[in-house]
């Protein structure tokens, strides 16, 4: 009898611990090779701390793209997530078209505006969108560019001495194909992102505001000059033309000579490559002496919770995520820059990691180039953004010239965003 009294309590407290667990919803773009391991120990050591809240956490693939488009349907059935990464493109697609939580509302209503006041202003917005702070900025990265140092040295190049401009780098790659067989490998994915440092460090623009309305600078000189090249180097055999998993796996297993993608991927591809061979980082490619400028890649934290409970759990997650310990655990586990600059220079931290790191020096080094994500406005702005990758496909695929695929997809762009009001 004694047995099962206790058995009964021991299930009452049980339930009564279930019952005061809040469980949270964490969306992510996350893979184990780009993030996931250092996104389960900050989920791990956010659940110590808080033994009340449980995260569950959601991959979703096809990166920001992809998770926008399942948050679209989430929310029109009722079921959003507590909080998800949103890439900084799509800021402004959200705050136009999803039901989210501002930041500001919920460190008034459960604490944390102290916090706020620990990033400099130009990093919160970084998630703001007209005077709306959407999300809470978290990932910050620029394209940098990985190179495999033993085939410069078997192609007779300085590995010492990397390239600093686009005519540095294809001649390096005419050697290094003639010399080894092997390509460059520029990322390529439908967020137009590496595209958008292309046309930025050539002087142009994705968005132009002209007569007090929003259009598209994609059929501009500078944007289809900058297209041309990527293509030219494709058509020349100097480039591959792949989407990111085949361009990778390519550079991973020595079939590409260079990678120019995120610094996220840091830490993934030093692991990657470790014992295969020796990978070295530089920055990414000038235009001559045009100074670069690169869309800040990376995402804000957003709260989609209607739940009061969830929603302050959902606000203490994201506040241990952007403190000194969280963004120390992200940085060592991918190679996002951390947005508290003292944590860098605090042996606590990331000093001792920052001074042996020399491929994240790099993006550090890259940090007063970096420029807003360009979003596409309106309620269009998702198919404006596939109207620009389609573009780019048929450039580098050879089927138009850059300057064909970029008149075109300029005349839709213009038509999908429809002239909307901006201030110049």
């Amino acid at each position: 009898m004694k047995g099962k009294l206790a058995a009964l309590v021991a299930g009452l407290a049980c339930t009564a611990l279930a019952q005061g667990t809040v469980t949270i919803q964490y969306w992510h773009i996350n893979t184990e090779a780009f993030g996931l391991p250092a996104l389960r120990e900050l989920v791990r050591e956010f659940e110590r701390r808080n033994p009340g809240i449980k995260v569950e956490e959601r991959y979703h693939a096809n990166a920001y793209t992809g998770l926008l488009q399942n948050l679209q349907a989430a929310l029109a059935a009722g079921n959003p997530p507590d909080v998800a990464q949103i890439g900084y493109l799509y800021t402004g697609y959200v705050a136009a078209n999803f039901p989210f939580v501002p930041i500001t509302d919920l460190a008034r209503r459960y604490g944390g505006e102290s916090h706020l006041r620990r990033f400099a202003p130009h990093i919160l917005s970084l998630g703001r969108v007209d005077g709306v702070q959407v999300g809470m900025p978290y990932s910050l990265s620029n394209i940098v560019t990985y190179y495999n140092a033993d085939l410069f040295r078997q192609a007779g190049l300085d590995p010492d001495r990397p390239p600093s401009t686009w005519e540095g780098w294809r001649r390096a790659a005419r050697q290094l194909k003639a010399r080894t067989g092997k390509p460059l490998y520029l990322i390529l994915l439908d967020d137009n992102w590496a595209l958008e440092a292309l046309i930025r460090s050539n002087g142009g623009s994705l968005l132009v505001c002209e007569g007090g309305v929003w259009r598209t600078g994609v059929d501009r000189p500078e944007a289809v000059q900058a297209l041309q090249m990527w293509a030219d180097m494709v058509r020349e055999g100097l480039m591959l033309n792949a989407l990111l998993p085949q361009g990778e796996q390519a550079f991973l297993a020595g079939q590409a000579t260079a990678f120019m993608t995120t610094i996220a991927k840091r830490a993934a591809l030093e692991e990657a490559t470790r014992g295969r061979f020796t990978l070295r980082g530089t920055r990414f490619p000038t235009f001559g002496g045009k100074p670069p400028w690169l869309p800040a890649g990376g995402n804000v934290l957003t709260v989609f919770s209607r739940d009061p409970k969830r929603q302050e759990a959902a606000w203490k997650f994201i506040q241990f995520l952007t403190s000194p310990e969280g963004f120390t655990l992200w940085t060592k586990g991918t190679g996002y820059v951390p947005l508290l600059p003292e944590v860098g220079r605090d042996p606590r931290y990331l000093k001792e990691f920052m001074e042996r790191n020399p491929i994240q020096k790099v993006a550090l080094d890259q940090l007063p180039f970096v420029a807003p994500w360009t979003s596409f406005p309106g309620p269009n702005g998702l198919a404006a953004s596939q109207a620009l990758f389609r573009a780019t496909q048929r450039a580098l695929g050879g089927q138009a010239s850059a300057e064909v695929a970029l008149k075109e997809a300029a005349s839709e762009i213009n038509r999908l965003i429809g002239g909307g009001a901006c201030k110049e």
